[in-house]
């Protein structure tokens, strides 16, 4: 179990992360982006985000990911600035494929279901 301390920590870095790349960040490789989810290791040393994208193709994907590799530090520096923690996460970021994952189960259900109509 998740101690809340540690679920709210993360959840307010899901939230100012995913500000900053909307507002604040120019590039357009991550338009068009969300942030899915954030974990937060137990001493808040390093922060995983998750993101999904809209229209994903592998290249996008790899686009997103240098894009935000790229403005790593500058996110950092502005989450820095909005919350305040001891210690400020490292941010590392993760292509996040369960939509994708979720959205075939779906259709493979679809197909079942409209299979046992005929």
């Amino acid at each position: 179990m998740i101690p809340s301390r540690l679920k709210r920590v993360e959840e307010m870095i899901k939230k100012e992360v995913a500000l900053i790349i909307q507002q604040e960040v120019k590039d357009p490789r991550i338009s068009f982006l969300t942030v899915t989810s954030v974990k937060v290791s137990k001493d808040l040393r390093n922060a995983d985000i998750y993101f999904a994208i809209h229209e994903e193709t592998e290249e996008r994907i790899q686009d997103s990911l240098k894009a935000l590799k790229s403005a790593g530090g500058f996110i950092r520096r502005l989450l820095g600035q909005r919350i305040v923690l001891r210690y400020l996460p490292t941010l590392k970021f993760h292509y996040d494929n369960s939509l994708k994952i979720a959205g075939r189960i779906d259709s493979l259900l679809h197909q079942i279901h409209s299979g046992d109509n005929a």
